[in-house]
């Protein structure tokens, strides 16, 4: 039996479904009271936290202090007798300033709070779980799938009106990893994984471009998408972030810019030859009708196409 923290969000329902295929889950909400969270736990023997506990999509502070949920939950391990905890990290805690091909080997450089906050997260829970429980974290590469709530949903704004500006074009290379991809090697991982080990978890590599490109074709749109230099929009993203409270939603912020400007490409070999694992998922066309119906219901989407479909007035 396997505990799923994250219910209700997009990498925890898509991890979730991906399991139930294959073993008994149960999906908890992240929020859920302290007495839920240990009847849930009580009868499981894996745990697997995949929770948001920080937006990217927000202007975040970095403080160094015990992640509120994962001390809740290895508490809550502690006394049930769990034999293992498995956490999803973010490859982005090895930083956005590495250009050649990122493996478990390649020094940990987070820039962003969001990195830092995620590898304070990491760090925090291998130590305090120490030699009581196991511990092994996946890190994924670019996160996409149905119900991806940070970056897609914001670039259909403009896709709907025909045209993207993108830094450099959306060329850049990246490494994406469906979620549901997430949910088979955290599988693997919970079988396979070392204790104390952390594995890269990629999918295929691609671009902004081609994603977007994909996505308006989805739902029936021509897009142009056009190259913006990346210093420009940088720029502009920081001074949309100065101005922006901490906490609130920030579009586009530094570390957008970051993710979609830099390249962030991963050799997850290792992972798949010890977790004996592979992806499923090698481009969008091959998720893309899964994904098309969760698109065209984007409230973007839907005025767009609606606009569309409404008669035009008679001429008088």
């Amino acid at each position: 039996m396997h505990l799923v923290i994250g219910a209700g969000e997009f990498l925890g329902d898509n991890v979730s479904r991906a399991l139930a295929a294959d073993v008994p889950v149960i999906a908890l909400h992240a929020d859920s009271d302290d007495e839920t969270l240990a009847d849930a736990i009580s009868s499981v023997e894996v745990v697997i936290n995949c929770a948001q506990t920080w937006s990217p999509a927000r202007r975040l502070r970095y403080r160094r202090s015990a992640p509120s949920l994962l001390a809740r939950v290895l508490e809550a391990a502690r006394r049930a007798k769990v034999r293992r905890i498995v956490h999803v990290s973010t490859a982005d805690v090895y930083g956005p300033d590495h250009f050649v091909r990122v493996n478990e080997k390649t020094s940990l450089r987070p820039v962003h709070a969001y990195e830092r906050l995620k590898l304070n997260e990491e760090q925090w829970l291998f130590g305090a779980a120490a030699e009581e429980i196991e511990v092994v974290v996946v890190r994924p590469a670019r996160l996409f799938g149905v119900g991806e709530d940070w970056m897609l949903p914001r670039l259909m704004k403009s896709v709907v009106h025909g045209r993207v500006w993108l830094p450099g074009g959306g060329r850049t290379t990246q490494t994406f990893v469906s979620a549901a991809d997430v949910g088979r090697a955290c599988l693997a991982a919970s079988d396979r994984g070392r204790p104390g080990h952390s594995y890269l978890i990629g999918g295929f590599d691609s671009n902004w471009r081609s994603l977007v490109e994909s996505a308006a074709r989805a739902i029936g749109f021509e897009v142009d998408v056009l190259s913006v230099p990346y210093d420009l929009l940088y720029l502009r993203a920081l001074a949309v972030e100065t101005i922006t409270p901490s906490g609130a939603v920030v579009w586009p912020g530094v570390y957008t810019v970051d993710v979609m400007g830099k390249p962030h490409y991963y050799d997850d070999s290792h992972s798949r030859r010890e977790l004996t694992w592979s992806p499923s998922v090698g481009s969008f066309e091959q998720e893309m009708p899964q994904m098309a119906s969760w698109l065209a219901t984007l409230p973007s989407v839907v005025e767009a196409l609606s606009a569309s479909e409404a008669p035009s007035p008679r001429s008088t």
